[in-house]
This record gives C-alpha cells, structure tokens and sequence, in this order.
C-alpha cells in the first residue's frame, strides 16, 4: 500500500474533523434531550454504562468548585488557546507530518473544539461514558475526550515510526553525482 501525499492526508483529516466533531455534537444533544441526568444505563454490564453528567470542570472533575465566574473564563480561555496553537501548528507542518501524525491532530481537534462548544453554550461539558470495572468507577467521558485520547495515541506512534525512519540509513545506490 502508498502512502497518501501529504495534501490528500491533509483534506482528509479536515473532512474527518468535520465529520468527528457532528459526531460528538449530535451525541451530547441525544444524551442532553433523551437521558436524565445521573440515569445509569447498562451497556457493557460491569466494564461501561450510559450516564449523563454534567461535567463543570476538567479531568476528574479537576476545579469543578471554582465559581462559575471563574472557571467558566479561566477553561474557555485556556482551551481556545490551546485549539489556536494546535491548530496553527497542524496547519503550518501538516504537509511534512505522516498519516498517523495528521491522524492525530484529525482527533485532537474536533475532540477539544467539541468540549470547548459545551462550555461556551452551557458552562458544563456534557459526559456519558462510564468505564469501571465492577464496583469500582473509574470516570465518565464522552466521545469528545476518546478522540482526544486516541489522538495522542496517534501522535505518539506516528513520532516513533518517524523516529525510525530518520535513522534507517540511506539506501539508495551510491553512482555518480552523489
């Protein structure tokens, strides 16, 4: 299998943005409009339930306790200055980035600006993921913050796999010129 250029890489990763953030949007609207908060709906039984929560602050509910006239600003503005510069930084070194590397920024993305619109619009991030393993409750997420994970996933791979490519020495054949 080629590898895809670097501009068809680049229009498919913002096609896949496009498509992750509807994704995650259309999936907080659902769980906003059809599941009562705190409802706990099986779906892996002991591993993952549905549960809406409304998440007033980060990870684990980090600052969750800081009054809505701070953490409201303080959480909209650090994450519109992170999804800048990620995004500055993707657009301006997509073209040299292999697949896996535009493939994370094609998750880092639409996973942050789909958080980022919660708390513009409701001061909360709409969570519903629940993983635990039988009594034990790790978190709640939601697809926005998967997409975040994964991408870094991504990110990481795709820096080893360069990494290896840097060093493979050249092996083109040695001739005249060179």
């Amino acid at each position: 299998m080629s590898p895809v250029p670097a501009h068809r890489s680049r229009r498919l990763a913002l096609v896949l943005m496009a498509a992750l953030l509807a994704l995650d949007q259309g999936l907080k609207v659902w769980i906003r409009l059809a599941v009562p908060e705190h409802r706990i709906t099986p779906l892996l039984p002991h591993f993952l339930e549905l549960t809406h929560v409304e998440n007033r602050g980060v990870s684990f509910s980090i600052l969750e306790n800081l009054g809505d006239q701070w953490r409201v600003p303080l959480l909209v503005g650090m994450s519109a200055l992170a999804i800048a510069a990620l995004a500055v930084y993707w657009l301006r070194n997509a073209r040299g980035m292999n697949a896996f590397a535009n493939l994370a920024f094609a998750l880092i993305l639409p996973g942050a600006v789909g958080n980022l619109i919660d708390r513009l619009v409701f001061g909360t991030v709409t969570d519903y993921f629940h993983f635990r393993f039988y009594e034990t409750s790790f978190f709640v997420n939601n697809a926005a913050d998967i997409m975040i994970s994964a991408g870094v996933v991504a990110y990481v791979i795709g820096t080893i796999q360069q990494g290896r490519r840097d060093r493979q020495p050249d092996r083109r054949p040695v001739g005249r010129g060179r």
